[in-house]
């Protein structure tokens, strides 16, 4: 048997137009190549079909779990690969059921093309075989502890029984690119990746006393570092203690026109939409994005343990922020002066450009 991984398209390019989902899943298939290169990962063959890229890979796990870091796709399953002969599937999958927990499994099986089985016969051969060789297992197609996944194309086969879930949205770089706001709350990081998802690349607007981040700040930077395939993270970074929100919004809002950005996004709580009002008449005529605004508890929890973040951590931001107290603009300029653009690494640290 031969390594492989499945990875998935996210179902909001699959209803794209042919042509955009063609260039979507030519640029997901660069950046897999991209990332596999960047960490080591060697593979012999990689393609795709019909909203699927499959990898031959001698290292399944390792190369799934970077697939599945990567905006635009659903998930990615590490497998094996072997023929469609009814034989050999077997015999992989009875390999495969030796690390099932003991308890109950299910056979799922879905093919395409000509063969001398069904997909049903095919799944009932597997289980007798498995069963046959797992006494200790029983079947349970409702609510099974171990499950396998067998899926026959022509003349091969694969087989595989877990999926690391990915993010969905579109490759980054399918959009405008934006600044994104970033300092030591876990509202901030979350939203930026909230506009990466959307496909907009980001640059980091952070904040510290001589250009020095804090740890917290480093940390969150290294989480959309982590998931900035396709668009290496840069920052800028301004030499300000302890800004207050306003002031970041600010400072962001005129790197974002000086560099002729779509918009900012930002963290911020939002308390109302005459919040919002005001807000967009203190701020010089940027488009303030607040994606996390209309975003359910649950939903913002669930994203943050796929990025990584633990959730208990506390917002850097006070429960209500005044709007009426608007940074003077000289003030502003100053800050925005004192700064310089810088490449982010993967584990958070910061290299001038």
């Amino acid at each position: 048997m031969e390594g492989i991984v499945v990875v998935r398209v996210g179902g909001e390019i699959g209803i794209k137009s042919r042509r955009v989902r063609r260039d979507y899943e030519q640029r997901l298939l660069k950046y897999l190549k991209d990332r596999l290169r960047e960490k080591g990962v060697s593979y012999s063959e990689i393609w795709r079909v019909a909203g699927r890229i499959y990898i031959k890979t001698g290292e399944p796990g390792v190369a799934s779990r970077l697939a599945s870091k990567i905006f635009g796709i659903s998930s990615a399953s590490p497998g094996h690969m072997t023929t469609s002969r009814l034989d050999d599937i077997i015999g992989a999958a009875v390999l495969v059921s030796r690390g099932f927990a003991p308890g109950s499994f299910a056979v799922r099986c879905r093919r395409v093309g000509s063969h001398p089985y069904t997909s049903q016969e095919a799944a009932a051969k597997v289980g007798e075989a498995i069963l046959a060789a797992r006494p200790d297992l029983s079947v349970d197609l409702g609510s099974p502890n171990n499950e396998i996944f067998i899926e026959i194309r022509d003349e091969s086969s694969i087989l595989y029984t877990e999926a690391f879930r990915g993010p969905d949205g579109f490759p980054i770089g399918t959009q405008d690119p934006v600044v994104g706001v970033i300092d030591e709350s876990f509202e901030s990081v979350a939203a930026s990746w909230c506009l990466m998802k959307r496909g907009s690349p980001v640059l980091a607007a952070v904040f510290g006393p001589d250009g020095v981040v804090s740890e917290r700040t480093a940390k969150n930077l290294a989480i959309l570092s982590e998931w900035s395939t396709g668009a290496p993270l840069k920052a800028t970074v301004f030499h300000c203690e302890a800004p207050s929100p306003m002031l970041q919004l600010a400072v962001a809002s005129y790197c974002c026109r000086a560099k002729g950005f779509a918009a900012v996004a930002s963290g911020m709580p939002v308390p109302s939409l005459e919040f919002l009002s005001e807000l967009k008449s203190k701020i010089n005529d940027s488009a303030v994005l607040f994606p996390l605004a209309a975003l359910e508890s649950g939903i913002i929890e669930d994203w943050a343990r796929l990025m990584g973040i633990d959730t208990k951590t506390k917002s850097g931001y006070p429960k209500s922020i005044n709007v009426g107290i608007v940074p003077q603009a000289s003030v502003v300029e100053a800050i925005a002066k004192k700064s310089f653009e810088a490449q982010v690494r993967e584990d958070g640290s910061i290299l001038p450009l």
